[in-house]
């Protein structure tokens, strides 16, 4: 299911991002064009800094969730503050807005954790079967 819905959300990004090239051609910048390639700007460098976080740093998965909140809420607090979305009087919406996708996707992390589990389990299950002989079809 997650590789159903990335892929998904990588091909409705390239389409959006051409057609909206071509736009820039014909109609120049508008707000909406704006919008969506400072999105786009900002995903790439939430995805980079997630990236950074799981390769350089070795933290339970729990503590590994709240550095993530925290340091992208930072970013889009900064990138934010840049290109006008935020104002120090709601500075406090970053929160809201990061930690809505970060329980979707948390959520979406446990699926494939549990589906993962259960892969690894069976795995170990065939191969412990096949060094003890046994049969090795599945009975459910």
């Amino acid at each position: 299911m997650k590789k159903i819905l990335r892929d998904t959300c990588i091909i409705a990004a390239l389409m959006i991002l051409t057609v909206f090239t071509f736009s820039i051609m014909v109609v120049g910048f508008t707000a909406e064009i704006k919008l969506v390639y400072l999105l786009s700007a900002l995903a790439l460098i939430v995805s980079t800094l997630n990236y950074f976080i799981d390769e350089m740093m070795n933290l339970p998965i729990l503590l590994s969730y709240v550095v993530k909140y925290f340091a992208v809420s930072i970013v889009v607090m900064l990138f934010g503050f840049i290109v006008g979305w935020f104002y120090a009087s709601n500075f406090w919406m970053v929160f809201i807005y990061v930690g809505i996708v970060a329980v979707v996707l948390y959520f979406l992390d446990l699926i494939k954790t549990e589906k993962d589990i259960r892969t690894i389990n069976e795995m170990v299950r065939l191969s412990r079967d096949q060094q003890t002989g046994k049969n090795t079809e599945h009975k459910e």
